[in-house]
């Protein structure tokens, strides 16, 4: 049997799409990897990383950031090429030749399946590997401190052992004024002081110790107790009795050595390797199964059984008298508390009138030590949960991680495909933009989403899928309005109405008449003129358009001046073409016919317009709208004064012939 070829559209729409990919994934890949490098900037530069280690840190940045630019690539070459086929008609085309777009988009849906699988096998195996190793050389960074940069004004905890405090710093001498130093070294319980009027801080050639030359200046030395004696016999009579004893020192030149090892070290990757970024699928399932379910729940029955251990403890009251004693005594004992059980009821105000002062205070402050240990116990037990509720869902958004990217690529197929056929715009311009916005869009929740899961807001699968859930139906729907080649989504049109909304302006269709009743006279001609004129400028006095005013009272006084203005512009067409000049019907065309609101977006209620304009990313583009407006209102104006002048001066000299 003959295998059938495969068909030549579907080789031209992949020979169409490949290269695209190709280009716009590397780009993609860049820009991402950019991205990331430049989140960690602080954590990379200044730690004294040679060559060969930022080499390796960027191909495994490079290798992390593949998944990310993968759906971005996807979509925008996805765009790119059906609005190529569209602009070059090619699309139009083949659906006249009856090809449905499902059947055209058929051989990039393959591509995308094959994509996606193949995304899926690479989170399973390099991208394992690279994280750790991309985790590892960022751990090792962070602990390296090759550039000393001492602050002025607060204290310095980076040297270990030592807490550094400098006032004022001479950048030209290297120079330090008015050091303090509290040295730990030997211990909190011996802490040292050191003043000093100026220093000078030196490193050694092999980067291992710091050089502190002190000028000027005194020390404070605990010593401990029995060090006058230390040796003596009568050390263990005396030690105990004597008070603390201190040392002090004046110096004006004093040299202190600090082991301050600032080389760079590679630290063990075992530790990453046993963590979430180190396993693959099957380990992910194995280890929340098996171990990080269990620990949760043990650490959870564990506090609620200590919890409700202590609180059964506390309503017990201890006693000298055992319960099975037959002595006298403790039947006596036994009696008066079963009296004192049924004689009345206890509340919280017999109580205090039943203590005493010192009772009171005894009781208050078992309560208040209670409370104290209690809380603690709470917020030990929270941090224990707490700590195992993370790393389960650490584990749990790893898992879901290596198949919410390539369902991604498949989403962002849905997206691009309908959209470039909608568009029909190819090249980088308008494609590059829709993209982008898209996938901004798509970061923006899918962080929401992480950030949710991550801190236990949300269930993990719920914050990991949302940006997918959310995605989905705008495919499905820009699927459905491309294949019935609706014009809703057509970007010619979605620019035309745009411009029509922003720049509202209608012709005037004058008709001369052919029968004239009441012609207009020169005096009525020129009295409707001048009125209009006299509306013009009270909207033009309006601190909108002198002072760029957006306040509410000032809008909707303009909106009722422009009315007014309108209706009088319309007016005044209506009566002077009752007229056989030719050249006032010209002009008459000239003016242009406008609404009857300046603004018709403007709220009716001044408390939500200031609702609105407070909203900084609503406000902004309806703040852009107003000032558009304003700008196509003076140049109407403009039009207006210009035209309404030039028929004054034409009555005015068919006026002076008459």
């Amino acid at each position: 049997m003959k295998i059938a070829p495969p068909k030549r559209m579907y080789t031209y729409i992949i020979q169409q799409f490949m290269p695209l990919l190709v280009m716009t994934f590397v780009i993609c890949w860049f820009v991402v990897l950019m991205q990331m490098l430049w989140s960690r900037a602080d954590e990379i530069v200044g730690r004294g990383l040679d060559t060969w280690v930022l080499i390796q840190l960027l191909f495994h940045a490079a290798v992390m950031a593949l998944p990310t630019a993968t759906p971005l690539g996807i979509l925008l070459a996805s765009v790119m090429t059906f609005g190529g086929l569209g602009e070059r008609l090619e699309l139009l085309a083949m659906k006249s030749a009856g090809v449905p777009l499902y059947r055209i988009m058929s051989p990039l849906f393959v591509v995308g399946i094959t994509i996606g699988l193949a995304l899926f096998v690479y989170l399973n195996t390099a991208m394992m590997d690279a994280q750790v190793k991309f985790f590892q050389i960022i751990f090792s960074a962070q602990q390296s401190r090759p550039d000393l940069e001492i602050p002025q004004g607060v204290f310095y905890n980076q040297i270990p052992g030592y807490s550094l405090f400098v006032k004022k710093k001479d950048h030209e001498n290297r120079t330090l004024h008015e050091l303090m130093i509290y040295d730990f070294s030997r211990g909190s319980s011996q802490p040292r002081i050191v003043l000093a009027d100026s220093g000078k801080l030196q490193m050694d050639a092999s980067k291992t110790f710091l050089t502190l030359d002190l000028y000027q200046g005194e020390s404070f030395e605990q010593l401990s107790q029995g060090s006058f004696f230390e040796g003596s016999s009568n050390a263990s009579s005396y030690d105990r009795d004597l008070p603390a004893s201190y040392l002090k020192e004046h110096f004006s030149h004093k040299r202190i050595v600090i082991w301050f090892d600032t080389n760079f070290k590679m630290i063990d990757d075992e530790g990453l390797r046993s963590q979430f970024v180190g396993k693959n699928l099957l380990q992910l399932n194995r280890y929340i199964r098996d171990t990080a379910i269990y620990n949760l729940d043990s650490v959870g029955r564990s506090n609620a059984r200590e919890a409700l251990s202590g609180s059964l403890a506390d309503r017990y009251t201890q006693t000298s008298i055992r319960p099975l004693d037959p002595s006298p005594e403790a039947k006596q004992h036994l009696q008066a508390l079963e009296q004192g059980a049924k004689r009345q009821q206890i509340t919280l105000d017999s109580l205090y009138r039943m203590a005493s002062p010192e009772q009171l205070e005894t009781a208050l402050k078992n309560a208040s030590e209670k409370l104290h240990n209690m809380t603690e116990l709470a917020t030990f037990w929270d941090g224990a949960y707490q700590a195992e509720a993370y790393n389960f869902r650490s584990h749990s958004q790893e898992r879901h991680r290596k198949f919410t990217f390539p369902v991604a690529c498949i989403v962002f197929f849905f997206i691009g495909v309908p959209l470039g056929a909608l568009i029909r715009k190819g090249g980088i311009g308008m494609p590059m933009v829709a993209s982008i916005l898209l996938f901004v869009v798509y970061y923006m929740i899918d962080t929401l989403g992480f950030n949710l899961s991550y801190n236990g807001t949300w269930p993990t699968w719920l914050g990991m899928w949302f940006s997918t859930f959310i995605l989905l139906p705008i495919g499905a729907f820009l699927t459905y309005e491309a294949s019935r080649d609706s014009v809703a989504l057509n970007l010619d049109e979605l620019m035309f109405r745009l411009k029509k909304f922003l720049r509202p302006e209608r012709i005037r269709n004058i008709i001369p008449k052919e029968l004239i009743l009441n012609y207009v006279s020169t005096e009525e001609a020129k009295k409707l003129i001048s009125t209009a004129q006299e509306k013009m400028q009270e909207v033009a006095k309006n601190p909108f358009f002198t002072h760029r005013r957006i306040g509410f009272s000032t809008l909707s006084q303009l909106n009722r001046d422009y009315g007014q203005t309108s209706r009088s512009l319309d007016r005044l067409v209506d009566r002077l073409v009752d007229t056989d000049n030719r050249l006032v019907l010209a002009k008459l065309m000239d003016l242009p016919q406008l609404p009857r609101l300046f603004a018709p977006l403007l709220p009716k209620k001044k408390a939500i317009y200031i609702v609105l304009l407070g909203i900084l990313p609503l406000s902004l583009p309806y703040v852009w709208y107003l000032l558009r407006r304003r700008k196509v209102l003076l140049e109407q104006w403009e039009l207006c004064r210009r035209t309404l002048d030039e028929l004054a001066n034409i009555y005015e000299t068919t006026n002076k012939e008459e």
